[in-house]
């Protein structure tokens, strides 16, 4: 059996509590004080995540009453999810930002009915298929259940300073993958928990979002391009495992994006008209219809990808009455 968490450093572990899709695992941090402990995202609820944080705490000696507080990155549910169920047991507070506790109310909240038509009708206007696109509306359904109670949340800015294992991290604002998601870095041992802004191996979602209108693409190049100043000696990673070479790392999820611009642009070029459904069929193949998760993925992140290159002049939107197709 895997071990289900790891010390990185004398103070703060890694969990891993399982999510019900490939990234397989999210990664909580747990960070210890002098008289308890944060937590640091703890996960999608789940049966088999409140089973894993009950065997780690006991095998850690620890309680849920010793949690002094919960500190959420950003709103994806397999970070904020479990923050409420936590908050009841523990009594700690939990704290996020504004712009991304605002964002799971749009989601799961009383006003969650007009994120779901933005988003069908955000499918409808790039050509998914009917039964696609209800695919995906039942999926976005399916995180009410894995995201509640709610949290009564207290909000952190970004710029200001945060107490977290008896030092003072700074808190760092990221774009593009989750707008109001934050980072926190520890300037004297040039610690980052980085949520998923940057990650090992995987390149981070990047897609448009529904009902809003932003350069998302754009904005997180720039804003990695700012990231990759900092002198990090450990990366603490929303997925996969802690590494080091971050600056080498966000250049690398860079240089991703730029090649597959350019591989989009040629597609569009030859094929003289293209939607966002046949380009995100191209790109990952036509087995995504038999997963609507990771369909609706794949499909915001090639429309950020298409909006990006219309951004640049380097293709053309049109706006016809079934839709939007791009032309080169």
């Amino acid at each position: 059996m895997e071990q289900l968490w790891q010390r990185q450093i004398e103070n703060i572990i890694q969990v891993k509590v399982p999510v019900p899709f490939s990234l397989k695992w999210v990664n909580s941090y747990l960070i210890f004080e002098q008289r308890g402990y944060t937590i640091i995202d703890p996960g999608l609820k789940t049966e088999e995540s409140i089973a894993v944080w009950e065997q780690v705490l006991s095998e850690l000696q620890l309680v849920w009453e010793q949690c002094e507080q919960i500190i959420i990155t950003h709103q994806h549910p397999d970070h904020f999810g479990l923050a409420g169920f936590v908050q009841q047991l523990s009594g700690a507070p939990v704290f996020m930002t504004e712009e991304a506790h605002q964002y799971t109310m749009n989601l799961w909240g009383e006003d969650s009915g007009n994120y779901e038509r933005n988003m069908s009708e955000l499918l409808q206007l790039h050509h998914v298929p009917v039964d696609v696109n209800q695919a995906i509306l039942h999926n976005l359904q399916e995180f009410q259940s894995r995201v509640e109670p709610f949290p009564n949340v207290t909000y952190i800015k970004a710029g200001n300073p945060i107490d977290i294992g008896d030092c003072t991290w700074e808190i760092i604002e990221t774009k593009g993958h989750a707008y109001g998601q934050i980072m926190f870095y520890e300037p004297k041992q040039h610690i980052l928990i980085c949520a998923d802004q940057v990650l090992p191996r995987i390149t981070p979602h990047v897609g448009v979002i529904p009902g809003e209108d932003r350069d998302v693409l754009h904005d997180f190049i720039v804003n990695l391009h700012q990231l990759a100043e900092l002198e990090v000696k450990l990366a603490l990673p929303g997925h996969r495992e802690p590494f080091e070479h971050f600056s080498k790392r966000a250049y690398e999820i860079i240089a991703h994006h730029e090649r597959r611009l350019e591989r989009i642009e040629q597609y569009v070029i030859e094929q003289h008209e293209v939607d966002a459904f046949s380009c995100c069929e191209w790109i990952f193949g036509t087995h995504l219809r038999l997963n609507a998760h990771n369909m609706r993925f794949a499909l915001t992140e090639i429309i950020a990808h298409l909006e990006e290159l219309v951004r640049q002049g380097r293709i053309n939107s049109v706006r016809k009455d079934d839709g939007i197709i791009f032309t080169g």
